[in-house]
């Protein structure tokens, strides 16, 4: 017979006989621990486990004594707590401290693929935002560009033909200056009379 059918048949053994005494022997042979673990945790967890002194001083557990021993073990084997922390634990009704559920490598992998995946979905809308947003500027710098341009060319051409206008307009007024000026002659020219 298998350790897994010996299990199976302690469990149907104990559920039929919920007011079934048990002694340390029977809790070490139904959790498989040594006779000193249970006498160790009994010692150090006394007032949290329910048992009852026969006469002859053997301790006498019941299906809730059982219970409890169980809880100690999963939280001293399974969640690697102290028999101190059990006590806390115990004494705070489990709220001290929450057994941590057994996570698998796969369900951690998983759970960090996901965070991953949201983070690089994340940083993908971002980087679309930013793209669309260099785009929309880079259409405004050329708009501006354009616009600069063709006001400097507009106001180049404007300037050249004010000054040609300028220019223009002094060659005609120092001309007519010129044609409206009697000819001055020097002394010698009006001494001789010419």
């Amino acid at each position: 017979m298998s350790t897994d059918d010996n299990q199976v048949e302690k469990q149907d053994f104990e559920e039929q006989n919920d007011e079934r005494e048990y002694i340390i022997k029977d809790i070490s042979e139904i959790l498989e621990e040594e006779p000193h673990t249970i006498r160790n945790w009994l010692k150090e967890l006394e007032g949290y486990i329910p048992f009852t002194k026969k006469k002859n001083g053997y301790r006498i557990f019941k299906k809730e004594g059982l219970e409890r021993f169980r809880l100690i073990k999963h939280l001293n084997r399974d969640q690697e707590y102290t028999l101190k922390e059990i006590a806390l634990y115990l004494d705070t009704g489990g709220e001290a401290f929450k057994p941590v559920p057994e996570i698998s490598a796969d369900s951690i992998l998983a759970d960090e693929m996901r965070r991953m995946r949201e983070r690089l979905d994340q940083l993908e809308e971002r980087d679309k935002k930013r793209d669309e947003i260099l785009m929309n500027l880079a259409e405004q710098l050329n708009k501006q560009n354009t616009y600069i341009e063709h006001t400097l060319q507009e106001r180049n051409e404007n300037l050249t033909t004010a000054m040609r206008e300028m220019l223009e307009s002094k060659k005609l007024t120092a001309v007519s200056q010129h044609e409206e000026q009697p000819i001055k002659k020097g002394w010698f020219q009006r001494l001789l009379g010419r």
